[in-house]
This record gives structure tokens, C-alpha cells and sequence, in this order.
């Protein structure tokens, strides 16, 4: 089963919406991409209003429904210098017993960039990143991305421990200890004070048409280095199989200035070893490529650190004192 779609909203719940932009809802276009089980659709009223509209039922997915509130938290609080839609209202409602929340959200009539695959997009996405203000007033108040990915990033260690499940290739079992050791300053790299996404991928993303990049789907928002959105979004350029040289980007863009290679490694390996150990756990009800999407993630991260240590004099991973802060 795949996103709700704007028929499958409760008429309470669509009247509402209706009320709240002034007009009937004559047009809807729900989007596909992305993995949230709940609805994500493009709304156009009689007047001519547009929106764009998140709707999910609690019982869908009661997790999904706990990010659906914390992102309108996080828009209600985004400071205008931030290229993000703007939230015009949360609605709640309960229908049969099930609790229904609808974000509305101002529309932004654009693409995901990658389209192309050619990687023209990619330095106007980091520039766009670059932008993202230190972390201030309620947003100091998010949880930090040191926090929440010190369990996350000892996947390798609990591998080697436990064991590899089947989406771990031979290739990167063999290098398992060395990842493991990278990823165990991960966490603490990516520490800083900058308001970070948490979930930078081209489906989060939309190019305008005059090119201007704005930055969708907030539930994920932390405290963090000012530079891991950018490296996560040239992990997905990877993911998706653009024609570009991300270790160019990664070297010459100044949202990267600064940044320590070593920092760049623990990351990476810590990524794949959590995407790993995800992709090897149950399906989640209604969002049955998520699966899949982490596997394919963890490959990514795992052959782009494999290539960075066979790029090096030695060929091998070098030894990893604990990484500093960037």
C-alpha cells in the first residue's frame, strides 16, 4: 500500500482544509515520491489558491504522525532567511475514533533536482545548504544530531559482534573492522550549532524556475555541523547515479571549508553501517521501498569511503585518532 491520497482523507478533514485556504479544492495531485505512509498532495481552490497539504491518520503510522507534529513545530519557527515553504496552518481532527492531522503548506511549483543526472545541480543545492543559519531561540531547542546518532553510528560494532545480515556485500565485511573503527568518532563529528535538515535528499529538495532551491520535509531538524546536509546530499547524488565528481565538490565548495577528511570518513562509515543494519530489519507497514532505499544508501556510503581509502598512498584506511569537532 502505497500514500494516502487526497480521496482517502476523511470529508471533515478536507472541508477543514477548504476553510482554511477560502475556496473548494477543485484539483489535487498527489506526489509519490519520498516514504512517509501518509499523504502528500498539490491542491489548487476555485479562487486559484495553491497549496501543498501533508495528511496521515494515526493509525497509518503513529511514529509518522509524531514527525508530522514536530515539522510543523520546526516551520513555525524557521526564520525567513531559510529557503523553506511556509506552514499556513495545522489542522487536527478525530474521525471514527482515529486521530487525522493535515499541515498546509505554502506551494512550490518545482522539481527535484538530479533529474538530469548530470550533476548540474548539485552547486546550487550546496549553496542553498550553505545558507542554514546557526541554530537560535526555539531551535537552539532541537535535538542535537550528536545526540540521537551515538547509538546509530555502533552498527558496526554490534555487526561484528552479532553478525553481518545479507544486505552487508563480502567486499565490505572484509573491511567491517576498519569501518567500525572510522565510525566510532562519527557521532562527535557531527556536532556543531548550525540548524540542520537531517534528511537532505533530491525528493526534499525543489528548483523553481528561476533556480532557486528550497528545502522541503522538516521533521528531521537538529543541531548539528553546518556541513552534513551538503555530504548527505552528495551521498544521494551517489544513491541516485549522477555522472558527477562529488570529491570535486566535496574539495573546492566552501560549505566544505574547513572540514577535516577524517570527519568526512567517520560519517560515511557511520552511515553505511546504520543504513545497513536498517535495511536488514522487517518492513514498515505502508512503506514498503524504504527497505530497499537504506540498502541501496549503505552500499553508496560504503564503496565512496572504500574509494577514498584506495585513493590514498597506502591503499589502506589510515588510523583513526578521535575526531575533532568541525
Amino acid at each position: 500500500m502505497g500514500r494516502t491520497t487526497w480521496t482517502d482523507v476523511p470529508a471533515v478533514v478536507r472541508e477543514g482544509i477548504e476553510t482554511a485556504l477560502g475556496g473548494a479544492v477543485v484539483h489535487a495531485v498527489s506526489q509519490a515520491g519520498g516514504y512517509s505512509p501518509g499523504g502528500a498532495d498539490r491542491v489548487v481552490t476555485d479562487g486559484g489558491r495553491r497549496a501543498f497539504v501533508k495528511t496521515l491518520a494515526r493509525s497509518r503510522n503513529p511514529d509518522a504522525f509524531g514527525m508530522h507534529e514536530r515539522e510543523a513545530e520546526v516551520l513555525g519557527h524557521l526564520p525567513s532567511t531559510v529557503q523553506a515553504p511556509r506552514l499556513h496552518t495545522v489542522l487536527r481532527a478525530t474521525v471514527d475514533g482515529d486521530d487525522w492531522i493535515a499541515l498546509v503548506i505554502e506551494d512550490v511549483d518545482g522539481r527535484h533536482p538530479g533529474g538530469a543526472r548530470d550533476g548540474s545541480d548539485i552547486g546550487a543545492v550546496l549553496d542553498a545548504l550553505d545558507t542554514l543559519p546557526p541554530a537560535t531561540g526555539a531551535l537552539a531547542r532541537l535535538p542535537r544530531v550528536a545526540d540521537d546518532l551515538v547509538v546509530e553510528f555502533a552498527a558496526w560494532d554490534r555487526m561484528l559482534d552479532g553478525g553481518f545480515p545479507e544486505v552487508v556485500p563480502a567486499h565490505v565485511v572484509a573491511a567491517a573492522p576498519a569501518f567500525a573503527e572510522a565510525a566510532r568518532g562519527a557521532a562527535a563529528a557531527t556536532d556543531g550549532q548550525s540548524l540542520a535538515h537531517v534528511d537532505c535528499r533530491a525528493d526534499n529538495l525543489l528548483v523553481d524556475a528561476d533556480d532557486v532551491v528550497w528545502i522541503v520535509d522538516w521533521p528531521w531538524a537538529s543541531v548539528g555541523a553546518h556541513w552534513l546536509d551538503p555530504l548527505t546530499y552528495l551521498l544521494d547524488v551517489l544513491v541516485r547515479g549522477e555522472d558527477a565528481d562529488v570529491e570535486h565538490h566535496l574539495a573546492t565548495h566552501p560549505v566544505f571549508a574547513g572540514l577535516p577528511s577524517a570527519s568526512v570518513d567517520a560519517v560515511l562509515a557511520g552511515l553505511a553501517g546504520t543504513f545497513f543494519e536498517k535495511a536488514a530489519r522487517p518492513d514498515i507497514p505502508h512503506m514498503p521501498t524504504l527497505r530497499d532505499f537504506q540498502r541501496r544508501e549503505g552500499l553508496a556510503a560504503a564503496e565512496w569511503l572504500l574509494g577514498r581509502w584506495a585513493e590514498r598512498p597506502s591503499g589502506e584506511p589510515p588510523a583513526y585518532p578521535a575526531v575533532q569537532e568541525a
